[in-house]
Order: structure tokens, then C-alpha cells, then sequence
């Protein structure tokens, strides 16, 4: 009941989960839309502010065309002449308001960067957020997962299998939540970075904009005072006209006050002439006609001086104005004359407080370089007479020595002919006895190896894990465990500042490949084949590379994928004479539970005493597939390796938590004479011992841990049982025991491969390893039994 109650409240926090994620998608959606709006929003007031810019400046153009264009000074032109001076000061208005225009798209730009830079961290944080939802969904998610195993693995009532059917379809919605929920983040992540990208390429777009503005202010300055001193050249030209045209108008009163002056002498003389002469007449009229000319050509130069005094008073006062603006930049200048003064005063102090700290230090150098001098010169002074006495040494030396050679040179060669042939024969001498020590060693070994098969001892290998380069960055990682290449059976682990020496059968140098390690493993795959029960283990502290010596990788496959192409190799060249049928099963057992490795299901299995009569162990259930090829088995291997369990610790990122076992049975028939051989080998991948303080493990894993060492122990206190020749043996303190009571029982082969770390930081778990393996090697099985069955029955 209490399961049921616990179910229902994981169940409605599940849809809380599944609501909250429902509610995040809408949030990123609406932000979205929002994000695209604001972005059309920028980029449509980024362009009408290009287009006013342009506009202005194109305005600016037109005046500055308009100033540059030819303006003569006849008379017919005088109009434009007058409006020039209203279009420089236009031209001025401009450069003021693009100047206006220019700083006030420096602090848009500003303001643009800020708010770039406050929706990066909206955005930030709203990943975050986002992220730490996730991390929470991920942590429900396997608890949730934690809590259906175990509830699939204990025995339960049918309403909780189906309460755990129904959660298992809700924690995959929630899975699939989850997915889209990281989908839409990422969406969320993209969409910023796109428009920062766009933002980024607009603002250097602006930024190039606006020095092309600034050059063209440049520019129309350096227009602006063409055009003042084309103006004032043109005032002064002018004021020449001006003075010209006043002298002609004063010229020509003079000459109408001369006329004036002379009417009534005309006047008379016409009196005189109508007496006279008509001929007189018409010079009178056309006097007259002269006279009306000359006025009407008086009052036009007195309306052309009005005019031009006009222009010159405008002209005055733009003068005026050009004065004051000259004036002001004049004082600006000033200013910054007097600011560039300032400043390059205060630089030539600064150069002058630097040439005198560099002076002094010359100074002080100098110094010390006159008194290294004189040191020297005293020394050099001091110098001759010495070397005229190392000469006259030096002389007599020599002459010494030429007398040596000739007196004692034939002795020294006979000397060196005695001594060499000495030391030949000392060679000679030594290349015997390091031959027949040799060989000596090569007679002991076999001796050894043919006493330990005839006991029926468990050979024990022994391999080092070379230092890798992830081992390598750790403080005070020195190595402690070293071998002798002379002796191939011992090893000397130095701790807490002593060392200590280990004998077994075969050790294995840190550089050893994987085909030397097999070939010590090799003679027991054709036993196999030849009838007998094989057993190859191995043991060790996790990370020390048990998995990497069974399995392998790859490209350098380890014992079992040797094994069996070696076996498939020998049936292959007995083929005339044999026939053979391999089978294959690969179980593990996780948690003192034997799960099967090439099954889907993985259902619990359980290990029960043949019912034939042989008193053989067997597995109901377990899946057994017969192989033809080497081809075929790596497949089955695959997926053997691919339904572990493993998970990471803080000793071994890959850690096995599980005993895997590989068993292969050969069944072979004769031809000739139809007797039958079977012969089994286990392949054996312990789950490394560890030190739960050291390898962090917690929850799970911390249950994983006991489990293993639990059943390590159980193996110890066999093969102390064994070791003592007691009568009653503990196999079944353990799954893993009972599983192996073919293999450590009489009449097997069993080799057990230890792996080592040579690592100070490992020193404590070494220790026990060669501890343990020294036990083992002083295990007897008795010795070695062959299983065939002719047509008359079995027999060993």
C-alpha cells in the first residue's frame, strides 16, 4: 500500500513536470515572436535615420555645387552676386547640424551597445534557467528510472506491476518533454546569436557611415575657407569696381556741370545763329539731344550707385558675421594652442626627468664598468710573469713526457696486449656461464611448470598497467612497482619506504601487448579443444585494466577474441579427422543476480544441479548459441559487451560493475573412431575491488560496491579452502563461486590473470591484489582430467 501512495505522488509530480514544461515551450515561443518584432522595429528606425543622413548630406552637396559654380561680375549677373552670401552662410548652418547629427549618432550607437549588451545577459540568464529545469527534469527522470528497476527486480502484486507499466509510458512522455524542451533552448540559443550577427554587421555598417560623414565634414570645411577667401577676393574686387565706377560718376558731373555751364552761351549763340545761319540750328539740336542722353545716362549711374552701395553694406555685414565666426575659431585655436603647449611642457618634463634617471644610471653604470677595468688592468699586469712560469713548466713537462713514452712505451703496449687477452678470456668465460645460467633458468621453469601442472595449481599471471597519460597530470603520482626483465616471476612493490617481493608464475613487463599475454594463454585454448575444463579469470582493483586484458579494443583485441579465433584456427586444421560443434552463453551477475547478456528480456536466471545425473551445474533459461565462424561469435560478443553494466567512478571513468563470465563449450567427435571429447572454457572479467571512501560511491553504486566485495571475499574464502584441503569447500557463499565450481574444482585448468597498478596512489590495493594471488599460486586442483565418451561409455 505504501508503494502505491508513493507511486501517486511521483505520478502527480510528474505531471507538474510535464505542466511546467508545457508552460516553458510557451514562454520561448512568446519570446520569440516578441524578440522578431523588437528586431523589425531596429531595423526599420536604423534605416530612416540612414535616409535623413543621406538626405543631409545630399542637401549639402547641392549647396556646396551651388558655391563652386562660376559667378562673373558683369553688370547683367549682379543678382547672383547678391545671393552668394546667404548660401554660405547655409552652407554653415549645414556643417553645424551635421556636426549635431554626428554626436547624436555616437550616443545612439551607445545607447544600441548597452541594450545589446543587457539582452545578451537576459538571454544568459534565461539559458541558465532554462538549464538548471533541465538538469532538475533529468534527476526526477532517473530517479524515477532507479525506482522501476528495483520494483521490476522485487516481487510485487499485479495493480503494482501495472502501476509500473503506467508510470514507465508516463516517464517516456516526460523524456520526450524534455526533449523538446532542449530543442526549443537550442532554437532560443540560435535566434540571439543570428541577430547579434545582423546588429553587429548594421552597427559597423553605421560606424563606417559615420566616418565617411566625418571626411566629408573635413572636406567642407576645407571648402568652407576656399570659399571665404574667394569671397573676401571677390569684395575687394568689388570695392575696386566700386571706386572705378564713382570716379566715372564724378567724371561725368564734372562733365554735366561743364555743359550746364556753357547753356546759355548756346542759347545766345542760337539767337545769334537763327539771325545768322540755319545752319547753326541743327548743332544746337543735336547739343540738345546730347544734353537728354548725358542726363538720362546721369540718373542710371546714380540708381547703379544706390545698388552697389547696397550690396556693399550686405556685404559688410556678412563680413561682420565672417569676422566674429573667425574670430571664435581664432580663440578656439588659442585654446588649443595653449592646451597643445601645456601638454608638450609637460611631456618635455617628463623626457627631462627621464634623461637624468637614465643619465644617473649611466652614470652608475659607467662606474662600475671603469672599476671592472681597472680590476682587469691589474690583472693583466699581474699576468706575464706567471705565464712565462707556466711556459717553462709547461717545457719541462713535455720534455718529461717525451722521455716517458720513450722509456716506458713498449712496456704500456705489452701491457695492454696482457690485459686484452685477459679480458677475452674473461668474456668467453662469462658468455658460458650466462648461457648455462640460461639455460639453468630455462630447465628450473620447466621443472616448475611440469610440477605445477602435475599438482594441478592455478597458475597465476601477473600484468602491470603502464602509466598513462591521464595519470600523469596528478600530483605525486610516482611509480612504485617495478620488475627485473632477468627474472620473468618476480616483482618488488616499495610502500611506506620498504620494498617487498612477490613470486609467481609469470610477470608481465608494463609495456607487455596483448599477444604475449595470450601466448601464455594459448596452450590452455587447445586443452579446451582436446576435452578438458579451462578457466582463465581476472582480478584486480578497479581501473587497473581487466576489461582492456579480456576484451580489449578494436584494433588490439585482448584473451577472449584470441581465444576463440585460435580455437576456430585449430578446428580448422583438424577438420579431416574432428569434427567439432561450438557453443556460446555469456552471463553476468549484478547485485548477486545472474542476468543473461545475450538475451533482450534480461530476466532473472538461476543456477541449479543438471538434472541428467552428472552432477554438472546448469541454467535454466539461459540462451546458448551455436557458432560456425569467427565472424559470428564477435557478434555475439558485441552485444554481450553492449548489455554490461558499467558506470563511472572517481578511481575508473568506465567502471564494470558487474562479473561477466563468456563460456564456450567444444564438443568434438573422431571420425575414425566416434569417441567424443567435451571440453568448456570460462572466460572471466571480474568487477574491480574497491575502497568505497576512495571511489565515491553513493546511492546505487555504494550497493554495487558491497556487492562486489562481498563476492570477491566469497572468493577469497574458496581459495583458502582449497589452499587448506578443507572437506567442506564454500561455493555457494556466492553466485559468483557457485557459477565457478567447475573451474576451481579438481580435475580444471585455471589460470587467473592479475592486473597491478604501478601507481603510489594505488600502492594499498596492489598490496592486497599480490597478497591474494599469492594464495592462489599454493592451490592444488590434483591434476588435469580429460572428458571423452566412447561407445562404450565416459571415461576420464
Amino acid at each position: 500500500m505504501s508503494h502505491l501512495l508513493s507511486f501517486l505522488e511521483q505520478y502527480s509530480h510528474f505531471q507538474q513536470l510535464q505542466q511546467q514544461a508545457d508552460q516553458y515551450r510557451v514562454q520561448l515561443k512568446r519570446h520569440r515572436v516578441q524578440h522578431r518584432r523588437q528586431m523589425k522595429i531596429l531595423r526599420a528606425s536604423y534605416r530612416q535615420r540612414i535616409r535623413d543622413k543621406n538626405s543631409v548630406i545630399s542637401s549639402l552637396e547641392e549647396a556646396i555645387s551651388q558655391q563652386q559654380s562660376p559667378s562673373p561680375l558683369s553688370e547683367g549677373e549682379c543678382s547672383s552676386d547678391v545671393g552668394s552670401p546667404a548660401g554660405l552662410h547655409r552652407l554653415v548652418e549645414s556643417l553645424y547640424g551635421l556636426q549635431g547629427e554626428r554626436s547624436k549618432l555616437r550616443g545612439e550607437l551607445r545607447l544600441l551597445h548597452s541594450q545589446l549588451e543587457q539582452k545578451e545577459r537576459d538571454r544568459h540568464t534565461r539559458i541558465q534557467a532554462f538549464q538548471q529545469q533541465i538538469d532538475e527534469l533529468k534527476s526526477c527522470i532517473e530517479e524515477r528510472e532507479e525506482e522501476l528497476s528495483r520494483l521490476r527486480t522485487a516481487a510485487g502484486a499485479t495493480d503494482s506491476e501495472k502501476r509500473v507499466l503506467c508510470l514507465s509510458a508516463e516517464n517516456e512522455s516526460l523524456k520526450q518533454s524534455l526533449s523538446v524542451t532542449q530543442g526549443l533552448l537550442q532554437q532560443l540559443s540560435a535566434i540571439p546569436s543570428q541577430s547579434n550577427t545582423m546588429l553587429i554587421k548594421e552597427n559597423e555598417n553605421l560606424r563606417g557611415r559615420v566616418q565617411q560623414l566625418e571626411s566629408s565634414l573635413q572636406q567642407r570645411a576645407e571648402q568652407l575657407s576656399q570659399l571665404e577667401r574667394k569671397s573676401e577676393h571677390r569684395e575687394w574686387r568689388r570695392g575696386e569696381e566700386l571706386r572705378k565706377r564713382e570716379d566715372r560718376v564724378r567724371e561725368l558731373e564734372l562733365e554735366l556741370n561743364k555743359e550746364r555751364g556753357k547753356e546759355p552761351v548756346v542759347k545766345y549763340v542760337t539767337q545769334t545763329v537763327e539771325v545768322e545761319s540755319p545752319a547753326t540750328v541743327k548743332q544746337l539740336t543735336k547739343a540738345r539731344q546730347r544734353n537728354e542722353v548725358l542726363s538720362e545716362r546721369l540718373s542710371g549711374q546714380n540708381e547703379r550707385c544706390r545698388q552697389l552701395e547696397e550690396q556693399i553694406r550686405k556685404s559688410d555685414e556678412y563680413s561682420c558675421n565672417l569676422q566674429h565666426k573667425i574670430a571664435a575659431y581664432e580663440r578656439e585655436i588659442s585654446h588649443l594652442r595653449e592646451e597643445l603647449l601645456k601638454e608638450i611642457g609637460h611631456l618635455e618634463e617628463k623626457k627631462e626627468e627621464a634623461v637624468k634617471a637614465a643619465a644617473s644610471c649611466s652614470a652608475e653604470h659607467f662606474q662600475n664598468l671603469q672599476d671592472q677595468f681597472f680590476t682587469l688592468q691589474k690583472r693583466l699586469t699581474a699576468l706575464p710573469p706567471t705565464l712565462r712560469s707556466m711556459k717553462t713548466d709547461y717545457a719541462s713537462l713535455r720534455s718529461q713526457v717525451r722521455n716517458f713514452s720513450e722509456f716506458y712505451g713498449a712496456a704500456i703496449s705489452e701491457a695492454k696486449k696482457q690485459i686484452s687477452a685477459a679480458i677475452s678470456e674473461m668474456s668467453e668465460a662469462n658468455k658460458d656461464l650466462l648461457e648455462k645460467y640460461r639455460k639453468e633458468v630455462a630447465l628450473r621453469r620447466k621443472l616448475h611448470e611440469q610440477l605445477v601442472e602435475l599438482k594441478g595449481n592455478i597458475r597465476v599471471l601477473c600484468r602491470v598497467k603502464p602509466v598513462l597519460k591521464e595519470d600523469q597530470h596528478e600530483e605525486g603520482q610516482s611509480v612504485v612497482v617495478t620488475t627485473d626483465p632477468n627474472n620473468e616471476s618476480s616483482l618488488t612493490v616499495l610502500s611506506k619506504g620498504k620494498g617487498r617481493s612477490f613470486e609467481l608464475d609469470k610477470v608481465f613487463q608494463p609495456h607487455a601487448t596483448q599477444e604475449e599475454v595470450f601466448q601464455e594463454i594459448e596452450p590452455l585454448v587447445t586443452s579446451c579443444i582436446d576435452g578438458y575444463h579451462v578457466c582463465i579469470f581476472a582480478y584486480g582493483q578497479t581501473g587497473s585494466g581487466k576489461t582492456y586484458t579480456m576484451e580489449g579494443s578494436v584494433e588490439n583485441p585482448g584473451i577472449n577474441q584470441r581465444a576463440l579465433k585460435h580455437l576456430f584456427s585449430e578446428i580448422e586444421e583438424r577438420k579431416d579427422m574432428w569434427s567439432y560443434t561450438v557453443t556460446v552463453s555469456s552471463v553476468e551477475i549484478y547485485n548477486e543476480v545472474l542476468r543473461d547478456l545475450l538475451s533482450k528480456d534480461g530476466e532473472k536466471l538461476d543456477i541449479k544441479i543438471n538434472p541428467d545425473g552428472t552432477g554438472q551445474l546448469h541454467v535454466p533459461g539461459l540462451r546458448v548459441v551455436e557458432v560456425r565462424n569467427f565472424q559470428h561469435i564477435k557478434k555475439i560478443l558485441a552485444t554481450a559487451r553492449r548489455n554490461r553494466i558499467t558506470f563511472g567512478t572517481q578511481m575508473n571513468q568506465h567502471s564494470s560493475r558487474s562479473h561477466a563470465l563468456l563460456c564456450i563449450t567444444v564438443q568434438g567427435t573422431d571420425l575414425a573412431s566416434g569417441s567424443k571429447t567435451t571440453g568448456k572454457m570460462n572466460l572471466v572479467d571480474l568487477a574491480g575491488s574497491e575502497r568505497v571512501w576512495k571511489s565515491g560511491a553513493e546511492g546505487e553504486r555504494l550497493k554495487e560496491a558491497q556487492n562486489i566485495n562481498r563476492s570477491l571475499l566469497a572468493l577469497g574464502d574458496v581459495i583458502q579452502a582449497l589452499r587448506g584441503r578443507h572437506t567442506h569447500i564454500p561455493f555457494r557463499n556466492s553466485r559468483l563461486t557457485y557459477l565457478l565450481q567447475d573451474s576451481l574444482g579438481k580435475g580444471s585448468k585455471t589460470v587467473m590473470v592479475v592486473q597491478v597498478s604501478a601507481l603510489e596512489s594505488n600502492v594499498g590495493e596492489t598490496l592486497c591484489s599480490l597478497k591474494f594471488a599469492q594464495r592462489v599460486c599454493k592451490v592444488e586442483l590434483g591434476p588435469a582430467a580429460r572428458k571423452i565418451e566412447s561407445g562404450g561409455g565416459q571415461c576420464d
